[in-house]
C-alpha cells in the first residue's frame, strides 16, 4: 500500500459546543488533486487550518509522509513543504511580484532577514522567485506592484509565493473566488500543471471546476465526511445530491461564519 503524502486521521476540533470537524479521515497522494466540497459552515476551512498547523485538533492527528506533524507550529509545517493559500489574499500589496516571491523564498530558507527586500539581486533566491512567477504566467509582471494587479492576478501571485516556498503539498482555499471566466481557466490550467509534482487539497465552490479537475472528492456536511470518492461516484451519490448538490444546503442550519 502506498503511503499517503498527507493524511488526517480521526481529526476533530470543537469550539465550545460546535463540532467544526468531527472524526475526519483524509488522504492525499503525490500527483493527486483532492477536492473538499460542502455547504458554507461544513468545516472545510477549519480542515485546512488543521492541516496547515494554524489550528490544533481536539483529537486525532495529521501526518506528512508517515510522520506525525500535529503539534508542529505553522512555520515548521511550511518548512516541511506544506503551503496554504487563504480565502483573503495573503500578499504584500506595496511590494512587486518578484519581491513577494523573493520574501517567500527567503522565508523557506529560514533567513532572519527574510522581510528585508534587497536593493540588489540575491542570485539563488532571485532565480527561485522568477521561476515561481513564470509558472502562473506572471513573469512579465515581475516589477509590477501587487496592489496594481487585478484580484485574479493577486490570487495567482499567492500561488506563485507558495511555489517559491518549494512546497510539495498545496492547500488551496477557494483559489477561483472572485475570478472571471478567463482568470478561472488560467488558475485551473495552473493546478493541472502543478498536480503531477504535488499533492493538492482544493476547497472550491465552483462545482464545474471541481468535477473537471479533481481526482478525488470528499464531501463535508456539519463537520463530518458525508461521502468520499471519484468525481463520478460523487455525481451519482443520492446522499450528496440530497445534502448539497441538488437542493442546496439542506443539512446546514447553523448561522456560524463561513468555514
Amino acid at each position: 500500500m502506498i503511503e499517503a503524502l498527507l493524511s488526517a486521521q480521526n481529526l476533530s476540533i470543537s469550539f465550545g459546543g460546535l463540532h467544526a470537524v468531527r472524526n475526519l479521515n483524509l488522504e492525499v497522494q503525490m500527483g493527486q488533486v483532492h477536492a473538499v466540497i460542502g455547504p458554507n459552515g461544513a468545516g472545510k476551512t477549519s480542515l485546512i487550518n488543521l492541516l496547515s498547523g494554524d489550528l490544533k485538533p481536539t483529537r486525532g492527528r495529521v501526518c506528512h509522509r508517515g510522520q506525525d506533524i500535529t503539534c508542529l507550529q505553522p512555520l515548521r509545517v511550511t518548512a516541511r513543504g506544506i503551503g496554504r493559500s487563504y480565502q483573503i489574499t495573503n500578499i504584500f500589496p506595496e511590494f512587486t511580484c518578484v519581491e513577494n516571491c523573493w520574501l517567500a523564498a527567503r522565508a523557506r530558507m529560514g533567513s532572519a532577514m527574510c522581510f528585508v527586500v534587497p536593493s540588489g539581486k540575491d542570485s539563488i533566491t532571485a532565480v527561485r522567485a522568477f521561476n515561481a512567477l513564470d509558472m502562473p504566467g506572471l513573469g512579465l509582471k515581475a516589477d509590477t506592484r501587487a496592489q496594481d494587479m487585478s484580484y485574479g492576478e493577486q490570487r495567482q501571485l499567492e500561488i506563485a509565493m507558495l511555489l517559491a516556498l518549494e512546497t510539495e503539498i498545496l492547500l488551496l482555499d477557494e483559489p477561483l473566488a472572485g475570478h472571471g471566466v478567463e482568470e478561472s481557466q488560467v488558475v485551473l490550467d495552473l493546478i493541472r500543471r502543478l498536480a503531477p509534482d504535488h499533492g493538492i487539497v482544493l476547497i472550491e465552490h465552483d462545482m464545474d471546476a471541481v468535477f473537471a479537475i479533481a481526482d478525488k472528492l470528499t464531501v463535508m456536511v456539519n463537520g463530518e465526511v458525508l461521502e468520499s470518492g471519484t468525481a463520478e461516484m460523487i455525481k451519482v451519490s443520492e446522499r450528496v445530491r440530497k445534502a448539497y448538490l441538488g437542493d442546496g444546503c439542506l443539512l446546514y442550519t447553523s448561522p456560524s461564519p463561513r468555514a
